[in-house]
C-alpha cells in the first residue's frame, strides 16, 4: 500500500543554486485548445488620480493569468506596464472580471493566457478631442511631476528583467526543502529542473517542471517552490520581475 507523505528541509543556496535567464515572452505549453480563455466583457480602467497629471500616452498593463476549468483565477502576475503605477489597479480589474475556461475536446480546462487591461482619462480624452478644455493636473506640484516623467518615462515603465539588471542579486526571503513519497519509507531518486517566475512583490508563479528523472522529484521540486518567497526584485529601485530556472537533485 503506497502513502504519500511530504518532509520539510530548510533551503539554502548550498542546497539550491539559482540559474536565472532574462526573458521577453512567457512560453505557454504547448497545446492546441478548441476554445482559450475568454474574457466576458472588457477590461477598460479609469486611471489611478495620482498618473492623470502626467498625460501617459498609451496607459496599459500585460498580465499573465491561469485560469482553473471553472473560470477561477488561479495565479496572475503582470510582465508589462506603461508605468509601475498601474500594476494594482490592473491586477484588481482582473480579480474583478470574469473569465470563462478554456475548453479542450469539448471539456473545460485548466490554461493560461497573457491579459491586457487598458487604461482612460476622461478629461484627457475631451481635452485630445479638441474641446479646449484643461485635463485633469494643472496645479505646480502636478506640472512639476509631468515635467520630470516626460523627461525619463522609461525610468517608470515595468517590465521583464535580466539579472544584469537588477538592483541586487536575487535572494531567497523564505522557504523549506520539501521532500515528496508516493510511497512511505522510499525517498525520490533523481533530478529536475522547474522554471517559475518571481513577481514584483517576490512571489513565486507559474512553476512548471521542464526536465525530470521521476514523477516524485517533480513534486518535490513544484512543492518546494510553491513555498518559497524572495526579496523583492528591483532595477532601479523599481519593481520589476525575472524568470528562474532552479534545478533539484535529490540522492
Amino acid at each position: 500500500m503506497k502513502n504519500k507523505t511530504v518532509t520539510n528541509q530548510k533551503i539554502t543556496f548550498c542546497m539550491v543554486s539559482l540559474i536565472i535567464f532574462g526573458v521577453t515572452t512567457f512560453a505557454f505549453s504547448q497545446k492546441v485548445e478548441d476554445q482559450p480563455i475568454r474574457l466576458e466583457g472588457k477590461l477598460q480602467v479609469q486611471i489611478p488620480d495620482e498618473l492623470k497629471a502626467l498625460h501617459i500616452t498609451n496607459p496599459y498593463a500585460k498580465i499573465l493569468i491561469e485560469v482553473d476549468d471553472q473560470g477561477s483565477i488561479l495565479d496572475s502576475m503582470p510582465v508589462e506596464a506603461s508605468h509601475n503605477g498601474l500594476l494594482s489597479p490592473a491586477l484588481k480589474a482582473i480579480h474583478e472580471a470574469k473569465f470563462s475556461p478554456a475548453v479542450v475536446n469539448g471539456s473545460p480546462t485548466r490554461s493560461k493566457a497573457a491579459v491586457y487591461v487598458n487604461f482612460f482619462d476622461v478629461e484627457q480624452r475631451i481635452w485630445q478631442s479638441g474641446s479646449g478644455i484643461v485635463p485633469f493636473g494643472d496645479s505646480a506640484s502636478d506640472a512639476a511631476a509631468r515635467r520630470f516623467y516626460q523627461v525619463a518615462p522609461g525610468r517608470f515603465v515595468y517590465q521583464l528583467s535580466k539579472p544584469k539588471d537588477l538592483d541586487t542579486p536575487l535572494k531567497i526571503k523564505e522557504g523549506k526543502l520539501r521532500i515528496y513519497s508516493s510511497e512511505e519509507g522510499v525517498r525520490p531518486q533523481g533530478s529536475c529542473l522547474v522554471e517559475f517566475y518571481v513577481g514584483p512583490e517576490g512571489k513565486v508563479h507559474f512553476p512548471r517542471v521542464i526536465r525530470s528523472d521521476d514523477e516524485d522529484v517533480s513534486m518535490s521540486g513544484l512543492l518546494t517552490m510553491r513555498g518559497t518567497s524572495f526579496e523583492s526584485p528591483l532595477r532601479d529601485g523599481k519593481p520589476t520581475c525575472i524568470r528562474v530556472q532552479q534545478p533539484f537533485n535529490f540522492n
